[in-house]
């Protein structure tokens, strides 16, 4: 049984993945939830990748981004979701805060980035 739990954010746990591209962890899936959720934080561009196993939705906390999927350009603003389906391939450009929550919880051995840059 899950028990109620408060999330209190720790900045020890605020980490650099990517060039401007920062994780703050809350939930990991050492909770054994199910699901993980990090606040992320970008100025900039994220490189094309994929999860081959976890539903993503991004929810924008404040700021602007433009998700990159196929030859579409999907621009998403403050207070608006963005859902990637799992095993989709994606990039994202912009300047925000956000909200991410991977379905099943997050596990890096199904991330896969690629050395595909977003061309502007």
């Amino acid at each position: 049984m899950i028990k109620p739990k408060k999330i209190i954010y720790d900045k020890t746990k605020s980490v650099e993945v990517e060039n401007n591209y920062i994780v703050d962890n809350y939930i990991s899936k050492d909770e054994k939830i199910g699901y993980s959720v990090v606040r992320t934080h970008l100025n900039g561009k994220h490189p094309y990748m994929k999860n081959i196993n976890s539903n993503r939705t991004y929810y924008l906390l404040n700021g602007n981004a433009d998700f990159y999927i196929d030859d579409d350009i999907i621009k998403v603003s403050t207070g608006e979701m963005m859902i990637i389906p799992k095993d989709t391939k994606y990039a994202f450009k912009g300047e925000f805060d956000a909200i991410l929550i991977d379905c099943p919880a997050f596990d890096a051995k199904y991330d896969i980035i690629y050395d595909e840059q977003i061309i502007d």
